[in-house]
């Protein structure tokens, strides 16, 4: 494999279209069964889009916002938009209200905005009620709209099953591709999860993306050692989720079709998926491994054990590396984020998994610098505590529509995560800076305290959050989650936390939850971390401050 450096994403879907066509791509699978789209469907269907896209107007480097799930018309679509010599933007909703598209569309100067018209309760509830239709067509509507002035059509993308009425509307006998794309042009923006406060634009390159393919799947160890595919559930749109596997390696990529709805029991299926397609290599987030694997009827009876799983996005659990030896061979920790692709990353296997340490991130990824520094940017020395910033050949081209202060002169940039590094340079993270607790004149960081009370016999899963004093600025809440039985009380837990924190714990982290509240369940994003800020609207609900 190599890196590609010099091609464009047209290039790849070109070059995979080409070379064994009628070998699958991607796979979906839902209630309906197994849908494929071969390399040749890929460049047949994407580059039949791309000439719809230019009958709409499109032009190379416009903004194309697609609001659509994980399903085979997103990968067409996605993919159109690049043939077309488009930047493709992730229609993300994370907002109840759906001001988040609205606000995305907006900075980005958003040319076409790509939606399902059927999915009444999806984006096309909120984004049908901003803008006037001045000439209707069967496929795409002509519009305008006041909260976006760049926006100058709707292009319908029908994903209901089992028609694929999209699919089948794009005439066989136009394709488009534009070929000169140049690698160091922006290829798309992803969108972040929203969990430092709000949504950030982030524009990537072709170069870009390509590069984080090969460092993922050299980082996995996957140097030819897998057959050819990879499942992940992760969003099609987001930087963790796009197809850089097939793009860069050729790699099937096999995965739940989500326009079809709800499926009941998520983790049988998944691993039913899993087990039917013969994958070695699967992406899953830390509950679905934990899940799974508290499932032992259903895995062990089908036989099917896994090469390697990969995990990130939130800090590894030691309960995700129960799993090796029975479940799987390995377990890859990552450790990266929308503006930087893949940064740090730890295979645990059987040899190593005691090495294993809370909050560990792993080694530096090749071509990644990483540094810990107080707040001046001064480098501090080897296990201090500090801010988290790197440099690296992926850092984004920046933020649409926003100059931020994340982004230094001389080409590092600030994560906002808080951790530090051993003597042997491997990295551990232990929360954003912005969830930091300000406790009269001490700052807490939430996962210390976390990982503290996680001891507690009876809790499930906890997480600390503030809420406001007029004093202290922040008091202390411990939103818990108890294990199926367990009879644990307030005062049960708070002084559990005394005994915990009282243990040669210097007197400026000897702080104990004021506040706690306990819960079925917490409100997580669609990128599976806990929504902390909703949490903490939540907890201060309860307690009416």
């Amino acid at each position: 494999m190599q890196a590609y450096v010099d091609q464009t994403i047209p290039d790849r879907i070109c070059f995979w279209g080409e070379t064994e066509p009628d070998m699958p791509a991607f796979i979906f699978w839902s209630k309906y069964g197994r849908y494929v789209l071969s390399r040749g469907d890929v460049l047949d269907l994407s580059s039949r889009f791309a000439f719809r896209l230019t009958e709409h107007g499109v032009q190379p480097g416009d903004v194309v916002c697609i609001a659509l799930p994980n399903c085979p018309e997103r990968v067409v679509v996605d993919f159109g938009v690049h043939l077309a010599g488009g930047v493709s933007m992730n229609g993300q909703i994370l907002r109840s209200d759906g001001q988040d598209i609205i606000e995305s569309m907006r900075k980005a100067k958003c040319k076409t905005l790509v939606i399902d018209p059927n999915q009444e309760n999806g984006a096309w509830g909120i984004c049908s009620r901003i803008f006037k239709v001045v000439s209707d067509g069967k496929y795409s509507s002509d519009i305008k709209c006041a909260n976006v002035p760049s926006l100058k059509n709707v292009a319908y993308c029908k994903t209901k099953k089992p028609e694929c009425e999209f699919l089948r509307s794009l005439p066989s006998c136009n394709r488009y591709v534009n070929n000169k794309m140049n690698p160091s042009d922006v290829a798309q923006i992803f969108t972040t999860s929203g969990s430092s406060g709000y949504t950030k634009l982030v524009q990537h390159s072709h170069k870009a993306i390509l590069t984080m393919g090969k460092m993922l799947l050299e980082m996995a160890g996957a140097k030819g050692r897998y057959e050819k595919s990879i499942y992940t559930s992760a969003p099609l749109g987001w930087v963790g989720g796009y197809p850089i596997y097939f793009l860069y390696a050729g790699l099937q990529r096999v995965l739940i079709d989500d326009s079809v709805g709800v499926i009941t029991d998520n983790h049988q299926f998944t691993w039913n998926v899993i087990c039917q397609e013969d994958i070695k290599l699967a992406h899953l987030s830390s509950f679905q491994i934990v899940s799974i694997f508290k499932q032992r009827d259903m895995w062990e009876s089908k036989s099917h054990k896994l090469h390697t799983i990969l995990t990130g996005g939130q800090p590894l659990k030691k309960g995700c590396l129960e799993p090796i030896g029975q479940l799987t061979d390995a377990v890859c920790n990552i450790y990266g984020s929308t503006e930087m692709g893949l940064i740090n990353g730890f295979i645990f296997n059987d040899e190593n998994v005691s090495d294993f340490k809370e909050n560990i991130a792993g080694f530096a990824a090749a071509g990644v610098d990483v540094k810990i520094v107080d707040s001046n940017m001064a480098e501090v020395k080897t296990e201090a505590h500090g801010e988290i910033i790197v440099r690296s050949e992926n850092t984004t081209k920046g933020y649409y529509g926003d100059t931020h202060s994340s982004f230094l002169p001389d080409g590092w940039f600030r994560t906002g995560d808080v951790g530090y590094e051993d003597a042997r340079g491997c990295l551990f993270v232990e929360g954003r800076s912005s969830d930091a607790i300000m406790h009269g004149p001490y700052i807490l960081y939430p996962t210390w305290l976390e990982e503290k009370l996680a001891k507690c016999p009876g809790i499930k899963q906890t997480f600390i959050v503030p809420i406001p004093d007029k004093v202290l600025h922040h008091e202390i809440c411990a939103c818990v989650q108890l294990e199926q039985g367990a009879q644990l009380t307030k005062d049960d837990i708070i002084n559990f936390v005394k005994g915990e924190v009282g243990l040669g714990i210097s007197s400026a982290m000897n702080v104990v939850p004021k506040h706690v509240e306990f819960f079925d369940t917490f409100p997580v994003l669609n990128s599976f971390k806990v929504n902390r800020k909703q949490l903490a609207k939540f907890a201060t609900e309860r307690l009416q401050l």
